[in-house]
């Protein structure tokens, strides 16, 4: 029976394991990923930084391959290995061609469920870790990212640092974190993506026969719960050249997915583009920063809508006015309705190109599933954006006048702060001069 390549086949392994296979058969690669919730908003007090700490060990060797057979089994064939921790997830992923699905799984698994942890290998990459953080911090924009989450998720494990701070993992220990990685990943709940040329009975075969069902726990076994939004705006001096700002509004969790794609137009055509309405008036035609864009996102903690940016302090008074003024004006009279078509045809557009493309497609189905527990097919996303579809003027501007509103902001100014940028930041945003957020307590509970 030939697959239908507009269908999602989903695999319930067991309590606590699902897999789906979105069928690409005209591609020549296969693009597969484990996902398991964990991250720095699901650890414990005590366990800060061990999710990417896990990351960084189960490179190290897994099965019966050291770390250097590991990395090559994948790169002989050409295919690519890698991973990534976010607040929320810890991913384990593979690009590789088709034909050699079999070894990327059987790789990807060995390194989740038969990693060679090692007492000596743990305290050296400790070293590795404290420099990562550290570059972190020497980088002023990934710096005040992490700033703006410690301010406006202030309370919540959500707060914290990805990969924690040098201090985290100079007290980690080597038994902490075996146990971390039985607890949430060998026995935690897993869901696998997979997208390319490839059969779904087959990949669910060697998946059931692979995974240890009996021993998985069908829930995280921490759950901190949705984020609590804190409206906050603070002025943080930091050594540099430039004044960073970043903003975020909180937007529902459980919006509607036609909301969703509303609000991911209105972005598109506010700020993340180069036609957009705040590149074009706040760079093309004041020449008041050199990148300016706006974002949003959905998961299942937080819904966030936010503005990030940078200038020089000289410039800061004219751009803090400038940009209050867009932002006024989104909220207040919304968007035009070629903004929102032109918007609307390049998320299509975006979508198009990226629907050949089996690792963005592996990544998108784990996603919208690890969202909220279901999944939708590339055809019935795009419906949603066609011209008659759900997604217009009116009811993106109805979502833009409802929940836009630049009063409601968390803001952060980061970086240079002069007298003339701090009384701008002041009188602009009502922002109040502030030492770093310290999140050490920050998600004891």
């Amino acid at each position: 029976m030939p697959l239908d390549d507009d269908m999602i086949y989903r695999y319930s392994i067991a309590p606590g394991a699902e897999l789906m296979v979105d069928p690409l058969p005209q591609s020549k690669g296969v693009a597969l990923g484990l996902w398991f919730p964990v991250g720095s908003a699901y650890e414990r007090e005590h366990e800060r930084g061990l999710s990417h700490f896990v990351e960084h060990m189960v490179f190290k060797g897994a099965g019966n391959r050291d770390a250097e057979e590991l990395s090559r089994a994948i790169d002989r064939v050409g295919g690519y290995l890698n991973a990534f921790t976010e607040r929320e997830t810890v991913c384990l992923h593979c690009l590789i061609p088709s034909s050699h699905a079999v070894l990327a799984l059987g790789v990807l698994l060995d390194m989740a469920y038969r990693p060679r942890l090692d007492a000596k290998e743990f305290e050296r990459e400790k070293d590795v870790i404290a420099n990562e953080i550290m570059a972190a911090e020497d980088d002023l924009e990934e710096a005040a990212q992490d700033e703006f989450f410690a301010i406006a998720y202030q309370g919540h494990p959500a707060a914290r640092r990805i990969a924690g701070r040098v201090e985290d993992i100079s007290r980690a220990t080597f038994s902490g974190l075996k146990t971390f990685h039985e607890e949430r990943f060998a026995r935690g709940p897993i869901a696998i993506s997979v997208s390319g040329s490839v059969i779904p009975d087959e990949i669910a075969a060697l998946v059931s026969s692979s995974l240890p069902t009996s021993s998985l726990l069908p829930a995280p076994a921490f759950e901190p719960g949705p984020v609590p939004f804190v409206r906050a705006r603070h002025m943080v001096k930091a050594p540099g050249s430039q004044v960073y700002l970043f903003t975020g509004l909180p937007i529902d969790r459980t919006i509607p997915e036609d909301d969703f794609w509303r609000l991911s137009a209105a972005s598109s055509a506010y700020g993340e583009s180069m036609s957009s309405r705040l590149f074009m008036r706040l760079r093309e035609e004041q020449g008041l920063c050199y990148s300016v864009s706006s974002a949003f996102s959905l998961s299942r903690m937080a819904g966030l809508w936010g503005v990030s940016s940078s200038t020089t302090p000289a410039q800061f008074p004219r751009f803090a006015e400038a940009y209050a003024r867009e932002a006024r004006a989104l909220h207040e009279h919304g968007l035009t309705e070629t903004e929102v078509a032109e918007a609307v045809s390049r998320i299509r557009g975006l979508l198009e190109l990226a629907s050949d493309d089996p690792e963005y497609r592996m990544k998108r189905l784990a996603r919208q599933f690890m969202y909220d527990g279901t999944v939708e097919p590339m055809r019935a996303t795009m419906a949603r954006l066609d011209p008659d579809g759900a997604v217009n003027v009116s009811e993106v501007n109805r979502l833009a006048m409802s929940l836009l509103d630049p009063g409601n902001e968390s803001i952060l100014l980061y970086g240079r702060l002069g007298t003339r940028a701090s009384r701008s930041g002041s009188i602009v945003f009502d922002a109040v001069q502030s030492e770093p957020m310290d999140t050490s307590e920050e998600g004891a509970h």
